[in-house]
């Protein structure tokens, strides 16, 4: 296998500050606000990691997916495997326990853009590494305003009287009609 180049590594640190690490362009483009998410820079085995805090937005196939906001950063997805256990209240907890709200803490390696959940006082060089794909972008679409109500369009009055004078008819013709059956009826009994 080669040797690893800057371009395949997800930042350098020349130090313990969030101020001395630089983010590769890749992981910028993934997850621009990154930098202002970094909680502490720790070095363990000779290799730097950069801690993150956020809070568990969704957990989605069993654990499989979750969709974590970094405090003060952006929204990513983690990918951990399904028997993964992360600590919580210095308990273990299995991925697929965790509910929105929960806070995380996890660490982020310099040589790939990729989490590890330990214990505080754990070294993240040996836990497994889980998979961050970036959030699916929510577009809220712009909510078009409702179209105006117009008032009803006036119709213009195109007849006169004539045809309510020859309903006027009509009514009295069938009033005629009605009393001379009922005239003819009664002579007939």
């Amino acid at each position: 296998m080669s040797a690893q180049t800057r371009t395949d590594r997800a930042f350098t640190a020349t130090g313990e500050s969030c101020k001395e690490v630089n983010w590769s362009r890749e992981v910028l483009q993934r997850a621009p606000n990154i930098a202002e998410a970094c909680q502490e820079v720790m070095q363990r085995d000779g290799k730097y990691y950069v801690k993150f805090q956020g809070e568990v937005e969704r957990v989605a196939r069993r654990g499989q997916e979750l969709t974590v906001a970094f405090k003060g950063g952006d929204t990513i997805t983690l990918n951990p495997p399904e028997n993964l256990t992360v600590i919580m209240d210095d308990r273990p907890r299995p991925v697929s326990a965790l509910r929105p709200g929960d806070q995380l803490n996890f660490y982020v390696p310099e040589d790939r853009f990729t989490a590890r959940f330990a214990a505080e006082d754990a070294s993240p060089a040996a836990q497994p590494d889980v998979a961050i794909a970036p959030a699916p972008s929510q577009r809220v679409a712009a909510a078009e305003p409702p179209p105006e109500t117009l008032p009803a369009a006036e119709l213009p009055e195109t007849a006169g009287s004539l045809p309510t004078i020859g309903l006027a008819g009509l009514l009295l013709t069938a009033l005629g009609a009605t009393l001379t059956v009922i005239r003819r009826r009664s002579r007939s009994m």
